[in-house]
């Protein structure tokens, strides 16, 4: 099979540095909040494609070189990240296209990183006329293209030195054709350089909507600093985290924000908590989120996702463990296998929705346990279950600490309880082994909460 590769040309997202026709507008700062979910709106589409081409090969190609290392901290991507060359736009692509044709690829797409309705059918369809056709293009509706495919170096095409004008695709199919080379054309999309383009990011899914992650904890905010910072390497500009403390103190502090982080106290209980931090952050897309899971890179694209379909009203993750071995990998397998079946996932895959539905099923119902059974039977009422493509790495500490068995059965015994109708307070004490309850005991409740953190499936 023909090996087949796709090169993202991309910009480190700094102010002053990306979209200076759109900063004229709207700001230097603005513009590069812009830019960067326009990049990761485009490693979203990468990574869908990825999945309908495994075999193909993804680079990311960088405009400024010293910031390479920046960038793969920043963005977390799984693929290759190279500086470009020097020289303007045309020589820089001319060498990208060169490099890779050296390594013995066949076929080559690159895209730009600022489209806004770009899709992974268009790269589908890309390398499919490539089989047929020695070049591609994908007319952008400046003038420009936002994507270019060959078969073969074509030096010539890149041989301009001014790439900003209205007539650069005309310029380059004309050129193609001056060459002999058969040329298809994609369909036109739109990218993102001016104040008056972003009226189509205000109706577009996944711009329209800021994301709020709703984590609760037993802790202090400074012990999920590691896990917040990779969190941050995921989220896109304006989404927010909120970390909701439960307490078992009556009095309770009002919301503290600290740049993207708000802190909320809240009385203890896990289902209590996810409703205090949906009450107190933004957002109109809400993810509930367990700290001690690990979300791949395009986590928060694949949750933006709730929003293309109205048809659905609660998404979820695959489950996975890491680190794992074969018996929780059957438990994974058990636990996916549920969700796809009896639509009955739990709430360490990641729950999220529009804020819209959770007002429409009054939130999370049950106070300290099984708040994600009773969540995800309540929204089933209102429209389907969506299953992302990605998997939610949990950590498997409390199994391999309690054992596989035994703490599997506790959580279906749990559960049969819940069906039948045993109080939320008592399945809480049983499943904690508290003599007191939800709020009787502190130093027991502290301590249950620390060997039984996460409820697992």
């Amino acid at each position: 099979m023909p090996r087949q590769a796709v090169i993202v040309f991309a910009r480190y997202p700094e102010p002053g540095a990306v979209k200076s026709r759109l900063a004229r507008g709207v700001g230097a700062a603005k513009a590069s909040e812009i830019y960067e979910q326009l990049l990761r709106y485009a490693f979203g589409v990468l990574d869908d494609f990825q999945r309908l081409c495994p075999q193909t090969t993804i680079e990311v190609s960088l405009a400024t070189a010293d910031r390479v290392h920046d960038f793969r901290r920043r963005f977390a991507v799984p693929w290759p990240v190279v500086p470009q060359g020097e020289g303007h736009l045309g020589k820089r692509m001319a060498e990208a296209f060169e490099r890779l044709f050296a390594r013995g690829f066949s076929r080559v797409v690159l895209m730009g990183s600022d489209v806004c309705d770009m899709c992974a059918q268009d790269l589908s369809a890309a390398f499919r006329l490539l089989q047929s056709h020695e070049a591609v293009l994908g007319p952008a509706r400046d003038g420009g293209f936002y994507a270019i495919g060959l078969r073969r170096p074509c030096p010539e095409i890149f041989s301009f030195s001014t790439w900003g004008s209205a007539d650069v695709f005309q310029r380059t199919q004309h050129t193609l054709s001056r060459l002999g080379l058969s040329l298809a054309v994609l369909p036109l999309r739109t990218d993102i350089d001016r104040p008056e383009d972003l009226r189509l990011l205000e109706r577009h899914w996944a711009f329209r909507n800021s994301l709020a992650v709703v984590v609760p904890t037993i802790g202090g905010l400074q012990s999920l600093t590691p896990w917040l910072e990779d969190l941050r390497r995921i989220l896109w500009p304006g989404d927010t985290v909120c970390i909701v403390q439960g307490t078992t103190a009556l009095a309770s502090q009002e919301p503290i924000r600290t740049g993207d982080v708000i802190r909320v106290q809240s009385p203890l209980g896990r289902g209590l908590q996810l409703n205090a931090g949906a009450r107190a952050c933004p957002g109109e897309v809400l993810w509930f989120l367990h700290h001690d899971c690990s979300p791949g890179f395009c986590a928060a694209y694949h949750v933006r996702q709730i929003c293309r379909d109205p048809g659905a009203a609660l998404g979820v993750f695959r489950l996975g463990f890491s680190p794992t071995n074969r018996a929780l990998r059957a438990v994974a397998r058990w636990a996916n296998w549920r969700t796809s079946l009896f639509r009955l996932p739990y709430g360490d895959q990641g729950f999220f929705c529009r804020r819209e539905t959770f007002d429409a099923v009054g939130g999370f119902r049950a106070p300290y346990i099984m708040e994600d059974v009773d969540f995800v039977r309540a929204c089933r009422r209102l429209g389907r279950l969506w299953v992302a493509p990605d998997v939610l790495l949990t950590s498997p500490r409390r199994y391999l600490s309690q054992g596989i068995f035994k703490t599997s059965l506790r959580n279906h015994i749990t559960l049969f309880g819940h069906f039948l109708g045993v109080s939320n307070a008592v399945l809480y004490r049983r499943y904690y082994g508290l003599s007191h309850g939800p709020l009787g005991g502190t130093h027991a409740l502290r301590q249950a909460h620390a060997n039984h953190e996460i409820f697992h499936s």
